[in-house]
């Protein structure tokens, strides 16, 4: 089920989606926190894994910072390269699940619940191929769902994009593995339909806790949103600092 969701769900209808959903303003806003609360500095280099359509590593780029983005979807790619050639920004197509970086990198990113797409296992292995791509004292940060507040959603709810697209969401989570499935519908202002099958993994702080341990990280802040402290259940998001110990 995860290989099947995952090779089928990151298509170019999907990058549209995306672009409506996100506008530029506001990924901006989320850059200016990630290097504020990273403290990035102009030649750092970062990975962005999965990049989708790069929104976020080409305004890092334009920040001085040596980016790298990496995604499995040959749309997210596609879409990615249009308009890229700029210093220090490339593209590459490869699956998170076969990182290779060792110490490479000042910061690794996974943005926008990216994480938790596989088994347990593999989620795990996905998260210490990221620690490895670090350079010791290296950091990652990953923007994901707070399960805390997810508990208390409903099974089905919806939200309208800035284009006038809308999105719903029936979905069930399985509280016990801490694992929603489901379907994300979007109609778009003309009518047309687009219905997607999804399952991932969400996670409580203390679960971020124990994985960072044991792929060798440190949890060093959490906030329940862009700029939001960590609050249990009190935002949208659940956003972590990672830290990998120097030599």
């Amino acid at each position: 089920m995860a290989r099947k969701w995952v090779h089928g769900f990151f298509d170019a209808s999907y990058v549209r989606l995306l672009r409506a959903q996100w506008p530029e303003a506001v990924t901006r806003k989320q850059v200016a926190f990630v290097a504020r609360v990273l403290k990035l500095r102009r030649g750092a280099r970062v990975l962005d894994v999965p990049c989708a359509f790069g929104r976020h590593a080409r305004l890092l780029a334009r920040r001085g910072m040596q980016v790298v983005g990496l995604d499995l979807s040959r749309a997210m790619i596609t879409e990615a390269r249009r308009g890229s050639a700029q210093p220090g920004l490339s593209f590459v197509r490869a699956d998170m699940r076969r990182l290779a970086y060792q110490g490479e990198f000042d910061v690794v990113l996974n943005l926008y619940t990216s994480f938790g797409y596989f088994s347990p296992r593999e989620n795990l292995d996905v998260l210490c191929r990221m620690a490895r791509a670090l350079k010791p004292g290296g950091r990652i940060l990953i923007d994901h769902r707070d399960r805390d507040r997810d508990a208390r959603l409903p099974g089905r709810w919806w939200e309208r994009a800035h284009d006038g697209t809308l999105a719903i969401w029936e979905m069930k989570l399985d509280r016990r593995a801490g694992r929603w499935s489901g379907e994300w519908t979007f109609v778009s202002p003309s009518g047309r339909r687009s219905v997607r099958k999804i399952r991932h993994y969400v996670y409580t702080l203390d679960q971020w806790k124990r994985l960072f341990r044991a792929a060798r990280l440190r949890l060093t802040g959490a906030w329940s949103d862009y700029g939001q402290p960590y609050r249990a259940g009190k935002g949208p998001r659940l956003i972590v600092i990672a830290t990998k110990p120097p030599l």
